[in-house]
This record gives C-alpha cells, structure tokens and sequence, in this order.
C-alpha cells in the first residue's frame, strides 16, 4: 500500500501522484508525508481515503514536498482541524490549487 510507496525510492522524477480512493489510511498517509522520495511532486490527489485531520495533519506538517502546486484532500472529513493546518503550514508556499 502507501506505505510501500512511501518507503520507495524508485520514483524520484514522479511529479503527479494520484491515490484517490485507495484507502491509504492514516498511517499511509502519514508514512507518505514523511517520506523523503518524492521531491518533485507538483500534484497529489489524496481525496477519498477518509484519513481525517490527523492524515492531513501529517501532510501540512511535512516539508518533504517543496515543488507541490496542486493538492486535493477532498472528501476526507478533515474538519476544521484539518483546514486549519493547511492554511498555517509554512511548507504549501507554491500551491495554486488547494480541494478540500
């Protein structure tokens, strides 16, 4: 799952990633967020996993993906928590594109 993709080292030109819909789970998703092999990631679709605001949490909290444009945590039941600690991540700097 996502924490063998996470874990990969294969994919250090991958720029889009979509998970949608694959039930990555929260430790997916926070495994991936602290994974140091996609730094050329432009755009992640992580929506439909219900990871809630811890996954997202994880995400906004990780420096791992500093060339992210695009970011779609839609339908996760993120919350207030989850929207608050996207808009303060200090690491989103290029996003144009935030679903939520």
């Amino acid at each position: 799952g996502m924490q063998a993709l996470a874990a990969s080292s294969f994919f250090p030109n991958l720029t889009s990633l979509d998970v949608s819909r694959s039930w990555i789970g929260i430790a997916g998703m926070q495994a991936f967020a602290a994974s140091s092999f996609f730094p050329n990631l432009t755009s992640l679709d992580v929506s439909g996993n219900q990871t809630g605001a811890s996954g997202v949490k994880a995400l906004a909290a990780s420096s791992s993906f500093p060339n992210l444009t695009s970011l779609n945590v839609s339908h996760n039941q993120i919350g207030d928590a989850g929207r608050q600690a996207l808009e303060a991540s200090p690491f989103f700097t290029k996003l144009t594109l935030l679903r939520v």
